[in-house]
């Protein structure tokens, strides 16, 4: 599956990157991009300072200090909807999974378990290994993309990854 580039990456040469990560209950990419005004409520409105201008102006979200407790006060600030929570997607705020990459210390020998520690779903879980290390394994189904992990890495092992692009590169 190809990853679709806005204009601005590819004139960038970012021909890697899967796009920004709006804020949850985001509509769908052309939708957002289409509708948002750009006003930055939804920045200013998140507790979490997780919200930035991204490209263009358009808030994107940033895992590095923070993860997501899904507390909707951009929802409530976004006046006209281009952040909307239905029936449908209330419990699934957007489509992101953690990502382990190889140097994760757990994997590599180093007893550390802070990413497990955060995680409120039990999505992440360890499994030793003959010798001292541990596996970590993701349990998709219960991650919520809150992206609490990303934050608490010591090593910046763990990034968030689109669903749909993870399942295409597997």
């Amino acid at each position: 599956m190809a990853t679709q580039l806005n204009r601005v990456q590819f004139l960038r040469g970012d021909f890697t990157s899967e796009g920004a990560f709006r804020p949850p209950w985001a509509l769908a990419e052309e939708a957002f991009v289409e509708l948002c005004e750009r006003c930055d409520a939804c920045i200013r409105a998140c507790p979490s300072k997780l919200l930035k201008p991204g490209n263009a102006g358009f808030p994107e979200i940033s895992f590095q200090k923070n993860g997501c407790d899904f507390c909707e006060a951009c929802v409530r600030s976004c006046s006209i909807q281009a952040l909307h929570i239905t029936r449908e997607n209330h419990q699934q705020p957007w489509q992101l999974v953690a990502k382990f990459k190889h140097n994760c210390l757990s994997e590599n020998g180093v007893i550390c378990r802070s990413c497990g520690d955060v995680c409120e779903g039990r999505a992440i879980k360890f499994k030793m290994l003959v010798g001292g290390s541990a596996l970590v394994q993701l349990d998709a189904s219960l991650c919520n993309g809150c992206g609490e992990c990303v934050s608490v890495c010591p090593v910046q092992a763990i990034e968030m990854k689109h669903i749909k692009t993870e399942i295409s590169n597997e």
